[in-house]
């Protein structure tokens, strides 16, 4: 591994957890938070490996399959990874910030809020500057 990240002449495949890990852990991460080594960003290549050995005809197999759909759908197991992730950060004592632009972001209007503020200031400076118009073409047509 320590040739993949410095000499960057062989290439590995590691489990998406592993590699979750070390970036937490800040191996895979310089100083300046850039990232020593490039993922694969098309398809799954290692799946999570976790199994649940239960007997064929045993009639509780329909129920952990529904709360196993359940858990994976409501986000849980997601959550529970990043939880672990972030627990591993914080015990390293390091700070890596890598989030590549190129990934997907969550934009949504609370992000947009201050381009909302600055719409309405517009309208208010326009309206001010039509109030000023018409009061001073007021004053004008008053004095002619």
């Amino acid at each position: 591994m320590n040739r993949a990240l410095y000499k960057k002449d062989v290439s590995i495949l590691i489990p998406n957890m592993l590699a979750e890990g070390m970036y937490a852990r800040v191996y895979f991460v310089v100083e300046n938070s850039e990232p020593l080594v490039c993922r694969l960003e098309d398809g799954v290549v290692f799946n999570t490996g976790l199994a649940m050995i239960m007997f064929y005809a045993d009639p509780k197999v329909g129920l952990v399959n529904n709360i196993i759909d359940r858990v994976v759908e409501a986000g849980l197991y997601s959550y529970w990874i990043s939880f672990r992730l972030n627990l591993i950060k914080l015990s390293s004592h390091k700070i890596a910030i890598v989030h590549p632009l190129d990934r997907y972001y969550s934009f949504n209007l609370y992000h947009m809020q201050p381009a909302f503020y600055l719409l309405l200031m517009g309208w208010f400076l326009s309206v001010i500057c039509f109030m000023v118009q018409l009061l001073y073409n007021c004053v004008v047509n008053k004095r002619v």
